[in-house]
């Protein structure tokens, strides 16, 4: 019990979850704000030509009241002086001197719906305040006094004056007689009577006029309904003054004694919402989007007691509330992450880059910034395409993708034009460097033509996208992890867990189904953390990369390896380096920390100048001083630091394994743990690994039977064979010359390069024997399907084993 609490991941969910209780104690009103709160994002965009002039502009700007809200408000009007003007008609913006630069004006506006009900035996009054009596008198548009008022009120009004009856009788005939219209200009009541015909000013002009005419303190209200659309159209509405409140009516949208919770208000009394200086070309747009919001990212309590939310300490520092929703959700994000990829197993390009693209979807829209991720990645691959065509080396190739994406989105904003959020550009843009690296990785899988893994690459991503989307755009995760930040220490303890859980990934169930029955198989999690990191030193590793380094300690202990005939690893030396290579009738060009066989150029035959590879392609000097280059950069490189190039001579395969297969260099693959030697395989080029020994390229995989050196069984992309696909011969059942020597040779490798956990690749020459090719301090697993067993309880053994 006491060995499973001393654990990080137990520290942190224990520590987690007691203040996680304590704060749900102490607070239990936080969980109730953990929904999601219905707001509109109000925006207005106020241009103009001001010529060489100053300007004045002014407009009515939202204002907090008792049904309605403003939160988090943004300006952005480049060197005008702005002013704000609060009366009790409103809140007025003013701005003034000289700029060409629109006026931006953006909140967030919570708001609710309003219904009054009025005694229905409620009499007019007869006396008001004096304050009141302003909203009793006629003005020139509001005709109180005219006698075609009087005598309208006369056919209308109903049998019983009561103040509702009244107000009822005088909003029907508004709403139902008087037909709707566009708003073209000020329309004041007569005419709105006389025509019976009129916009919103019109109808409420009329609808006062009346209620005055009865004695009701009546005054218009201006506003704009807020629904999602880019408009111009602005509203009013009327309120007439009821035992105390100013109780609302909509003579055009048939509202009586209510207003919706879309209705934002912006001024009292018969304004205009716009006034400016003259002849500046002066032109305006609403922009209004409806958004379900995270309460906690915009309310913070004044008094939060023992704990705080967190969003509050990012809208300190100016962070918008959408940003710092995401921001508290990267370590969630990672977590699932880090769980698909260990746990799951599933494959994406790059680790973190699907949490940066779907981040930049928050801002775009899913959909949008799904086809823009497909898009500037076929972007980056064309430009790869397209580069490696014109040979431009790795570092000036991936900054001219980078060039070409960020022409691509200052395209895309062109046409989204002026009103992209600064935030949104800002997160899209982001990604596009990441992008633009994961290029080179698609460019090499399509020319590798290694399709499947490509696909399944594609998939994943796409798939780590939506769910990183449906995460951030989450509003219960984005409340749960502001109001309790404490739970962080919850998304620790996970991802610590999975650090150091080493059972098998779910797509190694289906990777292995035909050998995990016997309980045996291990998985990357299991060797990466009970063998690569428990039993080999990082140096050693480090050393196991470099495959000249490696060479070189070899040879000090005496294990035979292929000849260095040259290296290059600066451009200082590569006309010299490439020059050499016209001294060779045949060899073979490898990148020194190279993988997989990535980079590795075999010449079979010089005719003339012209190098002949093992597949038959005819390339130039220039084109084998381009792959050099290529080398040199680190485009081949394991972590993509500058490499060195260097030759060896073409060995010749041995006539015992040239029989069965004479399309490339075969190696046996041996795996070691503390000296014992666990399994082994021959690795066999065919045609569609392109004479490359790769298992993940197409090569195929012999079982060899440890004790006596003889091929076993066949494995070919998953299935058995008994005959090579390409020459036919039989390749099972064959003795692997020098076996006991190449077994003493890959013990003796484990005692030069003491890596607890190994994999020796050994060739066999025709006249030189077996050689060692290089050594791998993170050998994969494919072996075991190879072998068809799992090696899982060898190791175990082997690792308790001491020897080295």
């Amino acid at each position: 019990m006491l060995k499973k609490l001393n654990k990080p991941s137990v520290w942190f969910a224990l520590l987690g979850l007691a203040l996680l209780t304590l704060h749900l104690w102490l607070q239990p009103s936080h969980v109730k704000q953990l929904g999601a709160e219905l707001l509109h994002r109000y925006s207005i965009t106020m241009t103009f030509d001001a010529g060489n002039e100053d300007i004045v502009n002014r407009t009515y700007l939202p204002l907090t009241n008792e049904r309605q809200e403003v939160i988090n408000e943004s300006l952005q009007s480049g060197t005008l002086e702005f002013t704000n003007n609060e009366s009790l008609v409103g809140r007025q913006g003013v701005w003034t001197g000289f700029s060409t630069t629109p006026i931006r004006y953006s909140a967030i506006i919570s708001s609710r719906e309003q219904k009054y009900e009025i005694d229905p035996e409620l009499d007019i009054p007869t006396d008001y305040p004096p304050h009141l009596k302003r909203w009793l008198e006629p003005t020139d548009v509001i005709q109180v006094n005219d006698p075609r008022i009087l005598e309208l009120w006369m056919n209308i009004q109903p049998k019983e004056r009561k103040l509702l009856s009244t107000l009822r009788a005088i909003h029907d005939y508004t709403y139902n007689e008087i037909e709707g219209a566009p708003f073209k200009g000020t329309t004041d009541a007569i005419t709105t009577m006389v025509l019976k015909r009129a916009s919103c000013n019109g109808k409420s002009r009329l609808f006062a006029a009346l209620a005055r005419l009865n004695g009701i303190p009546t005054r218009l209200v201006g506003g704009v309904i807020l629904e999602t659309s880019k408009k111009k159209t602005s509203h009013q509405w009327v309120e007439a003054y009821v035992q105390g409140h100013w109780v609302p009516f909509d003579p055009l949208n048939n509202h009586f004694a209510k207003i919706p919770h879309n209705y934002l208000e912006l001024y009292i009394d018969d304004q205009a919402l716009f006034s400016h200086t003259r002849n500046i070309n002066f032109d305006y747009i609403f922009d209004i989007k409806r958004e379900h919001i995270a309460a906690p990212l915009l309310r913070f309590d004044n008094d939060e007691g023992t704990f705080f939310n967190a969003a509050s300490l990012l809208a300190k520092l100016g962070i918008e509330n959408k940003t710092a929703g995401i921001f508290l959700l990267f370590p969630f994000v990672a977590f699932l992450i880090s769980f698909a990829r260990n746990v799951l197993g599933l494959k994406t390009f790059g680790i973190f880059m699907p949490m940066l693209v779907s981040a930049a979807c928050i801002y775009t829209g899913f959909w949008l910034g799904l086809f823009g991720f497909i898009g500037v990645l076929m972007t980056a691959w064309l430009g790869q395409v397209f580069f490696d065509k014109h040979k431009l080396l790795k570092i000036p190739r991936l900054a001219a993708i980078i060039t070409l994406n960020t022409i691509l989105f200052i395209g895309i904003f062109m046409v989204l034009g002026e009103q992209t959020p600064l935030q949104m550009g800002m997160m899209t843009l982001f990604p596009v460097v990441i992008i633009s690296f994961i290029a080179e990785r698609l460019s090499n899988m399509s020319q590798d033509n290694n399709w499947r893994e490509l696909i399944i690459t594609s998939l994943g991503s796409i798939v780590m996208i939506a769910v990183c989307y449906l995460a951030f755009s989450s509003i219960t995760l984005q409340s749960f992890f502001a109001l309790f930040p404490e739970s962080l220490l919850l998304v620790m303890a996970a991802q610590i867990f999975i650090g150091q859980w080493t059972g098998l990934r779910i797509s190694e169930l289906f990777r292995f189904k035909k050998i995990n029955k016997q309980n045996n198989t291990m998985g990357i999690n299991q060797r990466n953390r009970d063998y690569v990191y428990k039993l080999n030193d990082r140096k050693l590793l480090q050393l196991a990369i470099d495959k000249i380094e490696t060479k070189k300690v070899l040879l000090q202990h005496g294990v035979p390896v292929p000849q260095t005939l040259d290296s290059c690893d600066s451009f200082r030396n590569l006309d010299e380096f490439v020059e050499h290579l016209r001294d060779f009738n045949s060899f073979v060009v490898k990148p020194n920390r190279g993988s997989q066989g990535n980079g590795i150029l075999v010449i079979v035959k010089n005719d003339d100048g012209t190098f002949i590879t093992a597949s038959g392609k005819r390339l130039s000097l220039v084109d084998i001083r381009y792959h050099v280059s290529e080398i040199i950069t680190g485009n081949f490189a394991q972590d993509g630091q500058p490499d060195t190039a260097y030759i060896e001579p073409l060995l010749v395969e041995h006539h015992g394994i040239a029989k069965i297969a004479n399309l490339g260099l075969s190696d046996i693959r041996v795996i070691l743990c503390n000296q014992e030697i666990i399994s082994c395989m021959l690795r066999v080029p065919t045609k569609l690994s392109e004479g490359k020994a790769n298992l993940h390229q197409g090569a195929i995989g012999l079982s060899v039977d440890i004790e006596t050196g003889i091929t076993t069984k066949c494995s070919f992309k998953g299935k058995e064979l008994q005959k090579h696909p390409d020459t036919g011969f039989n390749i099972v059942g064959v003795q692997v010359p020098f076996w006991n020597k190449i077994k003493q040779i890959a013990e003796n490798s484990q005692k030069a390069i003491p890596l607890g956990y190994i994999g020796v690749d050994i060739c066999i020459d025709e006249k030189l024997g077996p050689m060692v090719l290089e050594v791998n301090g993170r050998p994969g697993l494919e072996i075991q399907n190879v072998q068809h067993k799992g090696f899982s309880g060898e190791m175990e053994t082997a690792r308790d084993n001491t020897k080295i």
